[in-house]
């Protein structure tokens, strides 16, 4: 237990609200070898629901937030219901997060520590649509962030669609910039995909997706949209793609570590990150049987080639063609759908096999056709 205690595996889930309501759940997860250890977790949780140890990050910081995001957007937010659930313990088999694929020892189970609370007002609401991203905004960038032991899952309403390019769940370690975490949900009326007009709508809704949540949480719905005006209608198709995502979550954020009264020195020692991993096992290090489920486009493709069997760097490299031989990285992260840190990372690999050429323009990254004089721009 001690080892695991200090450094739990963590998921933060977010779960919208119609009326702009966010749920907050903040799951930290132990590997547990033998009975000894899940009576040394049952009275550690206690403990921690009595207030009676330590954590890994303070509840308060969620109202020092929350009371920024007021002063900075004119809406008025605040942390109700906040607390810590009870705890479980349940079998790897039986856990959403952690599988069993790298635990040797049948008798491991997972124990499961929640906080949860809800910031009201947290999404700003527009008639039909839901914008999340203006509380995890400062003066000075956002400041939410993810180690490389946590994840963040962010759930619409029910009849909502996604209307940002955007995936819905993102893996640590991650630094976002404002525009990741600005995103639209359009309400879509009923449970099923609206028909859209071809003459008329410059987005399409994709099909419903169920992913599961969490561990006692249940099914949620998700309905994926995609919103472009440039290409016809039978151009776009959805699919989902299961990748290995290593087991390291979501949801870091700062710790306030200063009790200055100065607004700028708060800000800082704010920023300053929790850690939330843990050594216990190889199967709480790395696990490729977990989903991470990510809406992606198919391009158009040239007659007799079925797009389903390019590799990444093939559809990158015809994207890039398409483009006149150029795109701007951010470009290839909306156009596919898939995170920064999967593009920078294939980018990366291609760069070095010499498939394509990587130029820094400002806060830009141009990637070019080796052939490409990166100089002569439109």
């Amino acid at each position: 237990m001690q080892s695991t205690e200090n450094n739990p595996k963590q998921v933060f889930r977010i779960t919208i609200d119609e009326d702009g309501t966010g749920h907050w759940v903040i799951e930290s997860r132990f590997l547990l070898s033998n009975d000894e250890e899940v009576e040394e977790f049952r009275d550690y949780a206690a403990a921690v629901a009595a207030g009676e140890r330590d954590v890994a990050y303070d509840p308060e910081l969620f109202r020092y937030y929350a009371n920024e995001a007021t002063d900075r957007t004119g809406r008025e937010m605040s942390i109700e219901n906040a607390g810590w659930d009870d705890s479980q313990v349940h079998s790897v088999e039986n856990d959403s997060v952690v599988s069993s694929v790298n635990v040797e020892n049948d008798d491991v189970r997972v124990g499961v520590i929640r906080y949860s609370f809800t910031w009201t007002n947290f999404a700003t609401v527009d008639d039909d649509r839901l914008r999340v991203g203006d509380a995890f905004k400062t003066d000075t960038g956002v400041w939410f962030r993810l180690t490389e032991t946590q994840r963040l899952v962010l759930s619409p309403p029910e009849n909502y669609a996604l209307e940002t390019p955007t995936q819905l769940e993102w893996d640590g370690p991650e630094e976002f910039d404002e525009e990741e975490l600005d995103i639209v949900f359009v309400q879509s009326g009923s449970g099923e995909s609206p028909s859209p007009d071809p003459e008329s709508s410059n987005w399409l809704v994709d099909r419903l997706f169920l992913f599961v949540i969490g561990v006692g949480v249940g099914i949620g719905s998700y309905l994926l949209a995609r919103r472009n005006s440039d290409r016809d209608l039978s151009a776009w198709r959805g699919r989902v793609r299961d990748i290995a995502a290593a087991i390291g979550f979501a949801g870091l954020f700062d710790r306030t570590r200063s009790q200055t009264t100065d607004t700028d020195e708060r800000r800082s020692a704010a920023r300053a990150s929790v850690d939330g991993g843990t050594n216990r096992s190889p199967a709480m290090d790395e696990d490729e049987s977990v989903d991470d489920m990510i809406l992606e486009f198919e391009e158009e493709v040239d007659e007799g080639i079925d797009p389903e069997l390019l590799s990444d760097e093939e559809r990158v490299l015809r994207m890039i063609n398409r483009n006149g031989g150029r795109m701007k990285q951010a470009s290839i992260v909306k156009e596919t759908g898939w995170s920064n840190a999967k593009v920078s990372q294939l980018l990366s690999q291609m760069d070095e096999d010499g498939e394509i050429e990587k130029l820094r323009i400002g806060r830009e990254n141009l990637i070019t056709l080796p052939e490409v004089d990166p100089t002569e721009l439109d």
